[in-house]
Formats: C-alpha cells, structure tokens, sequence
C-alpha cells in the first residue's frame, strides 16, 4: 500500500499541466506536484525525476483516473450555484 493519497487536481493558466494535491500519509505532509499535462494525459516521464518512487508509482496506478476527471475540482460549477441561490431569492 502507497503512503500517498491523491486528494484532487486541478489546470490552471497553462492548460498543458496539472497541479496534484494529495498527502504523505506517513509523514503526515501535504504536497503539491505539477505534472506535464498534454491533451488530458498525465506524462510521468516528463519533470519527475525528483519525485520519490512511491509517489510516481501512486501517480501511476491513479494515471486513468487522473486523466478522466475524477479527481478534477471542476466538477464544483459555481456559476450554477450562484444561478441556484439567486432564484431562492426572487422566489
């Protein structure tokens, strides 16, 4: 079992790279990574090096679920819910 936990992700500015937050579980540290990111698909070959074995191994079983969005802060609209609680209002 992996020390790290993959808790979300998240593009910004640069669309070609991937922020990854997640959690030394063992060391009880945070930590925040920038993965090469081209076309949705993580590239662990890229700017990795440093990274510790576990933590690329983690990223590599997690790579499919990376890549569709399951970790994505993007499912959060808040457009959608500002809509939400302005119609609450005029109601």
């Amino acid at each position: 079992m992996s020390p790290y936990r993959i808790f979300f992700v998240y593009r910004m500015n640069d669309l070609r790279y991937l922020h990854v937050h997640g959690m030394d579980m063992v060391n009880k540290k945070l930590f925040t990574v920038l993965l090469y990111s081209p076309d949705d698909s993580i590239d662990l070959t890229q700017n990795t090096e440093h990274l510790p074995n576990d933590l690329i191994e983690t990223l590599s079983k997690e790579k499919e679920n990376i890549d569709s969005g399951t970790y994505d802060l993007a499912h959060w609209q808040p457009l959608q819910f500002n809509q939400e609680l302005n119609s609450l209002k005029t109601n």
